[in-house]
């Protein structure tokens, strides 16, 4: 975490979102629908995950200073609850030790990628107007230029700059080299260990050197028959 503005870019967390002009003080959250509002906002995007979503509305919002107001508006997001996540987020902050949202609905509410610092700070710069499952763009352009009009000036402590990052990828490839269901509906695996067919088992094993076999499929007076190969 960093408060040095001099190499950092605005807003520094990419979404869907269209930027006005950042020296404005209100920042619009239409949830799960693009709305388009015909308002002097610094910026308006949507938000659809109650997790990741919500940490990038934070991070770019405490990074500019100028954001004193956030305009909770659209339809809420099915299953996902965002909205009122991000409303109990705002009104109740994080539990400290399982880093979930106090009082959120949705299904993963967790906050993981920044620190909680970040979301105290937010909670602190920005007043919320809870316009939840409001669509209608006259409304919410009234509701802008009200919250421009009683704008306190630019938070007092500058731009809170956050790491933001989602975890990086694994560059380790694993194979799964276990029991290969072949044929679910009798039960039958093929052990690539063995090279036998046999009863699905009910694990798999991970190895960096599987092993090399195929399965080759013949046909007889009996019926098909499985062979393990070798190549």
């Amino acid at each position: 975490m960093s408060k040095d503005s001099k190499s950092q870019s605005w807003p520094p967390v990419p979404g869907d979102f269209e930027v006005g002009n950042p020296e404005k003080s209100v920042a619009v959250c239409t949830l799960g629908k693009k709305i388009k509002v015909d308002a002097d906002y610094c910026i308006i995007g949507t938000c659809k995950t109650e997790n990741i979503g919500i940490e990038r509305v934070v991070v770019n919002v405490i990074s500019n200073p100028n954001i004193r107001c956030l305009i909770l508006c659209g339809p809420e997001v099915p299953g996902h609850h965002t909205g009122s996540s991000l409303r109990s987020l705002y009104h109740d902050g994080v539990d400290e030790t399982n880093r979930k949202i106090l009082g959120a609905k949705g299904a993963i509410p967790y906050i993981e990628n920044i620190p909680l610092e970040a979301v105290e700070r937010f909670r602190e710069q920005v007043s919320l107007v809870d316009l939840m499952n409001e669509s209608d763009p006259k409304k919410i352009t009234a509701a802008v230029t009200k919250a421009e009009g009683e704008n306190p000036g630019p938070f007092a402590d500058g731009p809170m700059w956050v790491d933001f990052g989602t975890g990086k990828k694994s560059s380790t490839v694993t194979i799964l080299s276990g029991a290969v269901s072949l044929i679910p509906e009798y039960n039958f695996s093929f052990n690539p260990a063995t090279g036998l067919v046999d009863e699905i088992s009910s694990h798999a094993k991970v190895a960096l050197h599987p092993s090399t076999i195929i399965v080759d499929m013949k046909n007889n007076e009996n019926g098909t028959i499985l062979v393990g190969k070798e190549i």
